[in-house]
């Protein structure tokens, strides 16, 4: 990409930015975690992307929590709420208001933690009742790890 650019290499950037923090995250590798979720962010910020931004400031808030930084993770996950006020962003408004619930939950805020993961879970129901009944892509989202979490986690 660097040495033959192309189109829209920016939207790209984003995502594969995105799995690599994700890869890094889920093998416990904080140290590499970090710069990946630092040049995703980067990379958003850099667009009017509200949707990539959000979902870059709760990647960035994750990695925060499992650094046990919890002033950084609060930050994080303040500025996604910011980036997402006024706007439909669904497809980072649920992974947010997780984060959010599991952040409020390490806090010791357990209402706040409920109405955020409320709003996961709403969000997460909503998005998937869009899709047909019989349409394999609901099925799909509704069975990754990361919904089925969510809308299973205890309140």
């Amino acid at each position: 990409m660097d040495r033959q650019p192309v189109i829209h290499d920016w939207y790209c950037r984003m995502m594969l930015e995105e799995a690599l923090t994700e890869l890094w995250l889920a093998k416990g590798a904080l140290t590499h975690a970090r710069p990946e979720a630092e040049r995703f962010l980067e990379l958003t910020l850099a667009t009017a992307e509200r949707t990539w931004q959000a979902r870059a400031w709760e990647t960035s808030a994750r990695v925060a929590m499992e650094e046990r930084d919890l002033h950084r993770a609060r930050n994080c996950i303040d500025r996604a709420l910011a980036v997402m006020e006024g706007f439909e962003v669904p497809l980072a408004s649920w992974r947010v208001h997780r984060s959010a619930a599991e952040l409020h939950g390490h806090e010791g805020g357990n209402g706040a933690a409920r109405h955020h993961r409320t709003l996961a879970r709403a969000t997460i129901l909503k998005l998937a009742n869009s899709l047909a009944d019989d349409e394999r892509l609901r099925e799909t989202f509704l069975s990754a790890p990361s919904v089925r979490n969510t809308l299973g986690d205890a309140e």
